[in-house]
């Protein structure tokens, strides 16, 4: 994100006023401005002021479709306004921002409703004089025909770069695209940077101890509009759903009956760490728990899960999805799993005090001996989280080629560290929800250097209705000369991710 930009003021947060158009402002004031989580922010305006579902979409799409395409606005901003951008009112510059983005983006809007409201907000949270200038960089651009193909021309004649190219049409840092351009090279590179761009698919996974997937669809009819089954012998039961907004608020989802779980996370437990009736898992870096619930259900009564992470705020969230969904067969522990023999001296402290009804008595005596005990471990390794730019666009912006670096340095850390934990003939998952090579492929690379013929890549053969419901030509989705399988976002319109299973001979 471009640092150079000087805010002249910022627009008072103060009001009682609930106009959509304002929220979205204020939102996108804190998020440029302080430049942190965007989805933060949004919950925060969102639970202070009182807004209709209807007003929350619409804030919501602007807001995300205006950080998704910054760097193409400002852009097109620049062929449009007589100031630099480092010399416009930072207020201003977030009402110019949101104006471009509708005229180009949300064509259901006419475009003289769009300068207008734009004019307003300036009239009545910046200046008079700076009204005038929104007013004359609007109309500029609304008179523009075709507004896309207009930005398209220019950028193939002022741009010479094929990275730069790519960067502003798709609004993309330039070390990211150029980062991907030297892995997947050109044609691949713009087809992740488009699909990342869309709106994201949304999925449900229901909790089959309490529902059947027929009684729930018909409770999820009346509460939400679009709603699709997925093969149930392929996916689970997974459904997708045109919006979750305000899910939390429904009794669907605060009687446990579902967990809202991307479909690569599915994918994942179903397919690579494949937890049995009975199985012994760790779930590292587990919450908030969507994983570990999954792990949970499949292993049954009989089967227990150990969830670690390092951050207690966000086990309590796992605390309360595990309580919200009635399972009691796992456990919760805070550790730091990039640190060696992280479970050696943890076992016994666990978060909540809740979560004391879900240890036997009997498994606390076999808990001491933790070397070897687990049949399989699930890595959900930190990483850029590049595959969830289509829900968190700003996860584009918010790192660097040094948080890379490091992000792979500690998830090989904790694969080296988990190998104490698992038996014999056990199984490691390694998944991460980013495209980036040095965070996936060299991971894996590394770590079966480092311990030579005791692991081997488990070569799965993803079944032919997972590939046929892509859309996807068979040949297109495979595990490749590793058998890693690196979900592309066109693949399922999930997000996209990297899993591994890795099996121990020794």
């Amino acid at each position: 994100m471009d640092t150079d930009w000087k805010p002249v003021r910022i627009l008072s947060e103060k009001s009682s006023s609930a106009n959509p158009r304002r929220i979205a402002l204020l939102i996108l004031n804190g998020y440029f401005k302080k430049k942190k989580s965007l989805k933060d922010i949004i919950n925060f305006y969102f639970k202070n002021y009182r807004l209709s579902g209807l007003d929350k979409r619409f804030i919501f799409n602007i807001v995300k479709g205006t950080v998704r395409y910054y760097l193409k606005i400002d852009f097109l901003l620049s062929l449009f306004s007589d100031k630099k951008i480092k010399d416009i009112d930072f207020v201003v510059l977030s009402i110019l921002r949101m104006g471009i983005f509708q005229l180009v983006y949300m064509d259901k809007v006419p475009s003289y409703s769009i300068v207008n409201e734009s004019v307003e907000l300036a009239k009545k949270n910046v200046t008079l004089s700076s009204s005038k200038f929104v007013n004359a960089v609007l109309r500029k651009v609304s008179s523009v025909p075709d507004i896309d193909s207009f930005a398209k021309d220019k950028i193939d004649r002022l741009v010479e770069d094929e990275v730069d190219k790519i960067s502003i049409d798709y609004s993309y840092p330039g070390w990211l695209v150029k980062y991907w351009f030297d892995w997947y090279r050109k044609e691949k590179t713009i087809l992740i940077c488009q699909s990342l761009n869309e709106n994201p698919h949304i999925y449900l996974r229901f909790n089959k101890n309490k529902i059947t997937r027929k009684e729930l669809v018909k409770k999820l009819n009346m509460k939400l509009v679009d709603v699709r089954l997925l093969p149930e012998d392929v996916y689970g039961g997974a459904i997708e759903v045109s919006s979750v907004q305000d899910i939390s608020e429904t009794d669907v989802y605060r009687e446990g009956l579902v967990s809202v779980q991307d479909l690569s996370s599915q994918i994942a437990v179903k397919y690579f760490l494949e937890p049995l009736e009975g199985e012994k898992v760790l779930d590292v870096c587990a919450a908030p728990g969507g994983k570990t619930a999954y792990i949970a259900e499949l292993v049954k009564n009989e089967g227990e899960v150990v969830s670690v992470d390092i951050s207690k705020n966000r086990l309590e969230m796992l605390k309360d999805n595990l309580d919200r969904l009635n399972i009691m067969n796992a456990r919760i522990i805070e550790a730091d799993a990039a640190k060696p023999g992280f479970l050696d001296r943890r076992m016994d402290i666990l978060i909540s005090k809740g979560s004391e009804c879900r240890t036997k008595a009997s498994d606390k005596k076999g808990l001491k001996n933790i070397a070897g005990y687990f049949d399989k471990i699930l890595i959900d390794a930190p990483c850029s989280a590049f595959g969830t730019i289509s829900k968190n666009p700003d996860a584009k912006y918010n790192k660097v080629m040094g948080d890379i670096i490091r992000l792979s340095e500690m998830s090989y850390r904790i694969m080296v560290n988990c190998d104490r934990y698992l038996k014999v003939g056990g199984k490691i998952v390694f998944y991460t929800c980013t495209l980036s090579s040095l965070e996936n492929q060299q991971v894996i690379d590394r770590f079966l250097e480092e311990f030579k013929d005791k692991y081997r890549i488990e070569r799965l053969s993803i079944s032919d209705k997972l590939m046929s419901f892509s859309g996807q030509l068979k040949n297109d989705i495979c595990l490749g000369e590793e058998a890693c399988l690196e979900i592309m976002p066109y693949y399922f319109g999930s997000e996209a991710g990297f899993v591994c299973s890795l099996l121990k001979n020794l």
